[in-house]
This record gives structure tokens, C-alpha cells and sequence, in this order.
């Protein structure tokens, strides 16, 4: 072998030793379910692997487990935990090593991830292209949301969309606000905003009160739920989950664990779920173009 081309060699064979040497590992920790749910967690793992640049290795969580003795047995530097079951996994470990939670409508609570609480200022823009009447927004939140309102606030002003917040602590508070907003005016160029909050967007007794009501008063409601489109919301937010994975990937390598507040994120990326019935209702009528960029659309 020439010398120079020995050099060249023991360069790259230095680079690669180098390389290995400082490979990161990860581990992915998430709820072992049955199909169809399963492609969900296969599609957040897959756009980790995707992103994630060191070896990844999958840890499967049955119906019953013992977080303490599981997390023990990780010893990775870095853990993605999914789902309620990885949850449980992130509270034993995300003060001794880098861990974000994902697959989960989180809020800042010391554990950094990512929510399934959607990005505000793409719900506006999405609501600015199916509604452009719309110029005002009424949103109801408990203490499970409040930490998106201000951020909501700010991203909605830059579009010139003016944010009326109300918290409410109780389904009861919620019901006599959501029935002032209707008795309200201008209701056309109104929307309720449903974020992901057990309070706000009880499923039992404020949706179909609000789908109904709001039917009959062609009000434009949107979600962050993706099942509310379905029933007569306009439209709601679905995850990208594969690019929810990426975005999981990114922030556990900018994560600094023993900082406090957490870092948690709302999704950079949605997919559409659009009600074409309620859409009709209301007077929006969407071409092919438009309709191609959706989802999901209801009634099927």
C-alpha cells in the first residue's frame, strides 16, 4: 500500500473508531397492544429510528409491570417513554438521565416530552383556511391547559385573531360559560376551541352539548381531539406519528435533565380530520385541492 493512500486509510479507520466510541444508545419504552393499536407505537419508533442517529433498542411494557425493577434494567443514557405504561417508566428515571415522554396530551410537570396538545398556531392557520370569516376565538381551559393559553394568545394575535380565554374549574362552571357564549353575538364570526382538557372537552357532557348547540347556531367548532370531527366538529387534529417520533428524537438530544422547568412541546406536524357535513352546514364548500390535504373525512 502506497503511503498516502495508508494515510487516507488510518484517517478513516481513526474517524470510525471515533465515531463508535461515541455512538449514543436509546431506549424506547412503550405499551405492548394488540393490532390495530400497535401500528401507532411501530410509527413513533419508526421516525425515531429515522431521526435518532446511534443505536435504538425497544423495551415492550405488558398490562402489568413493576416500574421500579423495569427501569432498572434500562441502561441506556437516553429513554423515549410512550403512553401511560412509559410514563410510569419516565417517573422512575428523568432525574438521573435524559428522558422525554411522548404519546400523551402531557403538560409541563418536571418530565419533558412532547403533547399531543397540536402546535396553536397551526390550528389558526388551518382554521384561517377552512373558516377565513372566522375572526374571533373562545377557548374554555382547566389547570390541564392552562400552560398553552399564553403561547395560544400570542400565536393568535399575530394572525389577527382576537383570543377570549376563560378557565373554569368544574364541568358546572364550564356549561354556564360555554352557554353564555352562545347567547352571544356575531356567533358566524365566532369558533370554540376544544383543547385537550377532561374539564373543557368532557366527553360525556360538554361535546354533545357543544356539537349540538353549535349546529344549530352555525358556529364553527374546531379541536385538538381527533375523534371530535367525527362528531360534528369542523375539524380536529390528528398526529403525524411518524414525525412525532422525529420530534421526540430531536428534543432527547437537547434535553438537559437536571434543568427544571421540563421542555414540553406541542406537535410541530398534524394531519386533518374534516367534517364535509358539518362544513356544508356552515356554507364552506371545499375543492378537490383542498380536500386532497385532509386525513380523515367525515361521514365516510
Amino acid at each position: 500500500m502506497k503511503p498516502v493512500h495508508f494515510s487516507i486509510f488510518f484517517i478513516l479507520l481513526l474517524l470510525s473508531w471515533c465515531l463508535n466510541a461515541h455512538a449514543e444508545e436509546l431506549t424506547v419504552v412503550y405499551p405492548e397492544v394488540k393490532a390495530p393499536y400497535d401500528k401507532i407505537f411501530q410509527q413513533i419508533t419508526r421516525g425515531i429510528k429515522s431521526e435518532f442517529i446511534g443505536t435504538v433498542h425497544h423495551v415492550k411494557l405488558p398490562r402489568k409491570f413493576n416500574a421500579k425493577i423495569q427501569s432498572n434494567k434500562i441502561t441506556t443514557n437516553k429513554v423515549i417513554a410512550l403512553g401511560k405504561r412509559g410514563l410510569r417508566i419516565a417517573k422512575q428515571l428523568y432525574k438521573f438521565k435524559p428522558v422525554v415522554v411522548g404519546a400523551l396530551p402531557i403538560k409541563p410537570n418536571g418530565i419533558s416530552g412532547v403533547s399531543l396538545m397540536a402546535d396553536p398556531n397551526i390550528l389558526f392557520e388551518t382554521l384561517h383556511e377552512l373558516a377565513p370569516e372566522v375572526t374571533a376565538i373562545t377557548v374554555l381551559y382547566s389547570p390541564a391547559s392552562e400552560w398553552i393559553i399564553a403561547e395560544a394568545k400570542i400565536k393568535a394575535n399575530a394572525r389577527g385573531l382576537t383570543l377570549n380565554h376563560i378557565a373554569v374549574d368544574n364541568i358546572k362552571a364550564a356549561v354556564v360559560a360555554y352557554n353564555k357564549i352562545f347567547e352571544g353575538n356575531n356567533l358566524d364570526k365566532m369558533a370554540i376551541w376544544l383543547p385537550l382538557d377532561p374539564i373543557t372537552a368532557n366527553e360525556r357532557i360538554i361535546i354533545p352539548t357543544i356539537l349540538e348547540k353549535a349546529w344549530e347556531n352555525k358556529m364553527v367548532v374546531f379541536s385538538s381531539k381527533p375523534t371530535h370531527a367525527k362528531r360534528g366538529a369542523l375539524f380536529s387534529a390528528l398526529p403525524d406519528n411518524e414525525l412525532l417520533g422525529q420530534q421526540l428524537a430531536r428534543l432527547i438530544n437537547n434535553i438537559n435533565y437536571k434543568s427544571r422547568p421540563s421542555t414540553v412541546k406541542t406537535l410541530e406536524t398534524i394531519k386533518l380530520a374534516v367534517n364535509l357535513r358539518t362544513a356544508a352546514h356552515l356554507g364552506f364548500d371545499y375543492d378537490s385541492n383542498e380536500r386532497s390535504g385532509f386525513a380523515l373525512t367525515f361521514p365516510n
